[in-house]
């Protein structure tokens, strides 16, 4: 995003930067260079592709995060027990509950998770808001300040929280076994075995079915 889609605009009231006389290339150029941005070849003030495409890789940032966060979720359940987040370094432990003392909360996968779920109605009011009228949207850039600036902490919150999380995930491989042995039955392995040949005649269907159409596109 830094390098393709965070760039300098330089326009001046209506996009052809004649106020800056024959320097203006020049002056752009200069001003792009000492905020670190690119600089496009036009302004682009009243194309708003570049504050939807930064929202779009925003949201798609957060999505990840909240995929990790959901399932380390569900993964932390006490009837699952197959991940958890570790204690502090004082060794205090972290997520207990005042009702149920049992309890053992995933705090940062919950804090990543609900960071992230504020980011694509935000993400939405973006793309809306690309609709603006000729060169001076009424009502449609005065929408991006605010929600750019709330879509840029929340996403940066929910990755954040996912370090967070990722730096404390412990992983229990034997309740994972447990767990895989209790929904196989006794006798897990044949089970396994048989899960995994139909898994293979499925990809050997599919390979047929890529070789039928490969052989009429290629007849075609």
């Amino acid at each position: 995003m830094r390098g393709r889609v965070l760039a300098a605009q330089v326009g001046g009231a209506v996009g052809d930067r004649s106020t800056l006389g024959e320097h203006a290339t020049a002056i752009a150029t200069a001003m792009a260079g000492d905020l670190g941005l690119s600089h496009p070849t036009l302004p682009w003030h009243g194309d708003r592709r570049r504050p939807a495409q930064l929202a779009g890789a925003l949201a798609v940032l957060a999505g990840v995060a909240a995929k990790v966060a959901k399932d380390v979720i569900l993964l932390a359940q006490g009837e699952v027990g197959e991940a958890r987040e570790s204690a502090d370094a004082g060794g205090a432990p972290r997520g207990g509950s005042s009702a149920m003392a049992h309890k053992a909360n995933p705090v940062s996968a919950v804090s990543a998770a609900a960071c992230a779920a504020r980011v694509p109605a935000l993400a939405a009011t973006m793309l809306s808001s690309m609709a603006g009228e000729h060169e001076r949207a009424a009502g449609a850039w005065q929408a991006e300040w605010e929600t750019l600036r709330a879509l840029i902490a929340a996403t940066g919150s929910a990755v954040s929280w996912l370090r967070d999380l990722l730096e404390r995930l412990e992983v229990d491989p034997a309740r994972m076994r447990s767990n895989l042995d209790a929904a196989l039955g006794d006798d897990a392995v044949a089970t396994a075995e048989r899960l995994v040949a139909a898994e293979t005649g499925a990809g050997a269907l599919v390979d047929r079915a890529l070789a039928a159409h490969r052989a009429r596109r290629d007849a075609a």
